[in-house]
């Protein structure tokens, strides 16, 4: 039981670390909206599916023409775990969804804050964008990796969208590991998005 106690207290360390909000579809406006993930997380048989958001501003343009050139900025709310459940979080990953039909040109990794030791990557694979940081990122502290530019051309016709990667513990669209400072225990906290409660995260007409 008190193995099991400690992991439950791992599960919840891991989960708990910011909530967030997400910021509107498309460039043009400014609402928010909350993304929500689901984070399975099992011990000894026993599973536990926590529920977890976090925010992210992205923006892309209302409206493009046929073939043109344009970008959608990806930028994740600041790294900040909380100290009570963390020390340190590492091995940060990110994944989206890019808009069907439109072909990836490059990208841009720009400005970011905190970062230390950390090495920034970006992956692009079955169109998906993934960015990873190494960290580690400590606990209390705001740790915010570079906002992803990604160079796009759009597509003849369509409506371009963009949203959070992720379908199940293996296929996380967010995840990172952390360390409990109660008992010094490491875990990984897989998430992806809520599939009850899809969000989309940006929208572009080509017309």
């Amino acid at each position: 039981m008190r193995i099991r106690r400690t992991m439950r207290r791992l599960a919840v360390a891991l989960a708990f670390a910011t909530a967030g909000v997400l910021a509107a579809p498309g460039g043009a406006s400014a609402a928010e909206s909350t993304v929500p993930y689901l984070c399975p997380v099992e011990f000894l048989g026993e599973s536990f599916v926590l529920n977890y958001s976090r925010s992210f501003d992205v923006t892309a343009p209302a409206t493009v023409a046929p073939n043109q050139v344009f970008t959608v900025s990806f930028d994740p709310e600041p790294i900040n775990p909380l100290p009570q459940f963390n020390t340190k979080v590492w091995d940060v990953k990110f994944v989206y969804n890019l808009p069907a039909g439109a072909r990836v040109l490059g990208y841009a990794l720009v400005g970011g804050y905190n970062l230390g030791d950390s090495q920034q990557k970006v992956e692009f694979s079955d169109g998906r964008v993934s960015l990873y940081a190494s960290g580690p990122f400590a606990a209390g502290v705001d740790s915010d990796v570079p906002t992803l530019k990604v160079f796009l051309r759009a597509p003849s016709s369509g409506v371009l969208t963009t949203s959070v990667a992720g379908t199940s513990r293996e296929d996380p669209g967010f995840r990172w590991t952390a360390e409990d400072p109660a008992t010094g225990e490491v875990g990984e906290l897989p998430c992806y998005p809520d599939p009850a409660r899809p969000v989309v995260l940006s929208s572009t007409t080509v017309s």
